[in-house]
């Protein structure tokens, strides 16, 4: 599903201890386990139940600390030195995380590394070396309430109209909505566009080369500029303001991704449907981020192989499918990718398309140094600033950022 997604590169596989391994290859059991995850109560809930089946199985008490996504890599910088760290986190996608010697390399099985398409794995890599498991795969579509459009648009001009149609500002009504000034969602209308980040490469991406005030970038920012511009799309628009008016039977159609669907699903009941993004002016479609969520191995983990065993549990596919169950979340492992529960799910075949098109986030470090720039560049495009321009001054800001960490 994910096959032809940027560019691919080997990742390293070893015959590994854990559920593939033997009990040779087994270090003496720990005293327990220590897991790092997302500060969500109902995920949290659904946590606990896949690990409490690991702690039935193994005997190993497995501890879960909630820690925000974004708060896990500082917080692993300063706790885990000190040996109050954990030994699994969960993270979207390796980043700068290796740059910054927080994992190591996990050694698993050509068998279980099987599970997984190249893409995901590709994910949680860094010059060829793997540091996590996949356990969630995530894009976003159009979300549509079908009591207020029976079908969802298929291309850029039927999303106008409907927007033409429907929109009432006054009363907060609105054809469709999406958190615009948010750099992951915009970006399909960029890379659709024909934009890029960083130039991909045979081997990777040119972070010297920079696309994102190159003419398909300001083309996509354009069509979203006039979005404002035409009163679609308030300023100030958000993803609670999204989601709360969607909730409220106020918008046609929002763009969001899987986590959004139990929320909504509880409120909309089954006037919720979701389809792939229109298709653009050119027939092209937009290019939404693939995300890939998964169980990294910490670099100060005392346990690596019980660490990497419980990593391989947690992705395994009774475990995905458990979670899907509990969050909506598209699992990573092809086993509960191909289930019948989901292929035979319609909330779940809309974002299954959208994948087709969409491009996995660039695999460098460096991408950390866009997402504050483009969002001033997508704020002040929304404002009604000259878009080249307020591109041409985000890509200067990227390259100071990339300077003053030190890349070449």
């Amino acid at each position: 599903m994910l096959a032809g997604c940027g560019p691919q590169r080997s990742v390293d596989r070893v015959e590994s201890a854990g559920q593939s391994g033997t009990d040779e290859d087994m270090k003496p059991k720990p005293a327990e386990l220590t897991i790092w995850a997302d500060d969500n109560a109902e995920k949290l809930a659904a946590l606990k139940g896949i690990t409490a089946k690991y702690t039935e199985q193994t005997g190993i008490p497995v501890n879960i600390t909630p820690i925000a996504m974004n708060d896990q890599p500082q917080a692993l910088s300063l706790d885990g030195p000190a040996g109050k760290g954990p030994d699994l986190f969960y993270q979207p996608g390796i980043g700068s995380l290796s740059v910054q010697g927080l994992v190591q390399p996990l050694k698993v099985s050509e068998e279980d590394t099987a599970k997984f398409t190249k893409e995901t794995l590709e994910a949680l890599s860094y010059d060829g070396k793997l540091y996590g498991l996949p356990f969630v795969v995530e894009t976003y579509a159009l979300l549509y309430n079908k009591e207020l459009v029976p079908d969802a648009p298929k291309t850029i001009a039927e999303l106008e109209q409907l927007a033409g149609k429907m929109t009432n500002a006054g009363s907060d009504e609105y054809g469709f909505l999406y958190d615009a000034t948010n750099f992951y969602y915009s970006w399909a209308f960029t890379g659709g566009s024909g934009g890029y980040i960083f130039k991909e490469t045979d081997t990777g991406f040119d972070i010297n080369d920079i696309g994102l005030n190159q003419a398909g970038s300001v083309k996509g920012l354009s069509l979203i500029q006039s979005w404002f511009e035409k009163g679609y799309l308030p300023k100030g628009v958000n993803g609670d303001i999204v989601g709360g008016l969607f909730n409220e039977g106020k918008v046609g159609a929002v763009i969001n991704g899987p986590w959004a669907i139990t929320d909504h699903k509880a409120q909309l009941g089954d006037k919720l449907a979701v389809a792939a993004l229109p298709v653009m002016e050119d027939g092209t479609h937009p290019q939404s981020f693939i995300g890939v969520k998964g169980w990294m191995l910490s670099a100060y983990s005392k346990n690596p192989e019980w660490a990497t065993d419980l990593a391989v549990f947690l992705t395994n596919a009774e475990s995905s499918m458990a979670w899907f169950k509990a969050t909506g979340e598209m699992p990573a492992h092809l086993d509960a990718l191909n289930d019948p529960v989901l292929v035979n799910d319609p909330l779940v075949a809309g974002f299954s398309e959208q994948i087709q098109y969409g491009k996995p986030f660039p695999n460098v470090a460096e991408l950390t140094h866009v997402w504050d720039p483009m969002a001033n560049a997508l704020k002040f495009a929304s404002e009604g600033e000259d878009v080249q321009t307020v591109l041409d001054e985000a890509v200067v800001q990227i390259q100071d950022k990339i300077k003053m960490a030190g890349a070449q």
